[in-house]
């Protein structure tokens, strides 16, 4: 399976304008920087497939073959930068202790020296509340005693703190997002978004957390501009209530992390979007973000 962006959608977002946006914010190839990695995750029944060589891969760029030049498939430390909804609806939808539980939760699944996490939470305004560093006890109570309030500005603190994540610099990195899914505020839109982010390969999970009561009419559902801001991001959209479903989504996020497969190749030497798919000989799932930019 291919997790791609439609083609119409693309010509869509450059017209919005996204290709001047990314001529100021996306990575520019130079000489010195001739290679797109890409992270990509590999699932098989819902688990990470971790045996596949570099023989097994098909990587194109606008519908062509971009031969493979450094691949690498060995487990790694994980980098999270855990971003937490703090806006009023939140609290109006019930949403925010069971968000803080599982941001607790997610951070203990991830290894004490070994792993890394940084903490951000946003209302209409995004605020670090851990700087990225080898996960230790101070992370937790970097989590505690969040007061729900304001506006929701879910959009543009995903955008930022993808920005800082890749700033950071470490290959098995992710966004994971504790919300209800709602945004009144932000000036970027979800399309805008999932191409900016996709332009510099930092997957975005989302944890849309919502109570029982709440999930039979969530809007949060297969079409929502989460789920494809996700997806081509190469991450994922999860829509759970706390219980079972949300302790297979953690596990889910943390193991394809840790399995991620980092592959390069030289880009496309046209300025502009290109899109990027990726898949295997053996046609498993993959998950993997949908285009890159080179700027003039």
């Amino acid at each position: 399976m291919l997790f791609r962006l439609p083609a119409a959608l693309v010509i869509t977002a450059i017209a919005a304008g996204i290709t001047t946006v990314a001529a100021q914010q996306a990575p520019v190839f130079s000489s010195k920087t001739q290679l797109v990695t890409v992270a990509v995750a590999v699932l098989k029944n819902g688990m990470p497939v971790s045996n596949l060589t570099q023989d097994d891969f098909e990587v194109r760029s606008d519908n062509e073959i971009r031969p493979i030049v450094q691949f690498t498939r060995d487990p790694g430390p994980i980098t999270a930068a855990l971003l937490l909804d703090a806006s009023g609806s939140m609290e109006v939808n019930a949403a925010m202790v069971p968000a803080e539980t599982a941001a607790r939760e997610l951070l203990d699944d991830l290894t004490v020296g070994q792993d890394r996490a940084g903490i951000f939470s946003f209302d209409r305004t995004l605020s670090t509340r851990h700087a990225f560093g080898p996960v230790a006890p101070t992370h937790r109570v970097a989590l505690s005693g969040t007061r729900a309030f304001g506006s929701t500005s879910l959009y543009d603190a995903v955008l930022s703190t993808s920005r800082a994540t890749a700033e950071d610099g470490a290959p098995r990195r992710a966004v994971i997002v504790f919300t209800d899914g709602l945004d009144n505020s932000s000036e970027h839109q979800a399309v805008d978004v999932r191409a900016l982010v996709a332009a510099i390969d930092v997957p975005v999970y989302i944890l849309a957390i919502v109570p029982d009561a709440a999930l039979r009419k969530s809007a949060i559902v297969a079409g929502h501009p989460l789920e494809a801001l996700a997806s081509g991001t190469g991450g994922q959209l999860f829509t759970v209530s706390p219980g079972p479903s949300l302790v297979v989504a953690r596990a889910t996020i943390v193991s394809s992390l840790r399995q991620h497969y980092l592959l390069a190749f030289e880009p496309d030497v046209r300025p502009g979007w290109h899109s990027l798919s990726v898949r295997t000989r053996q046609n498993h799932p993959v998950r993997a973000r949908a285009g890159y930019f080179r700027v003039p």
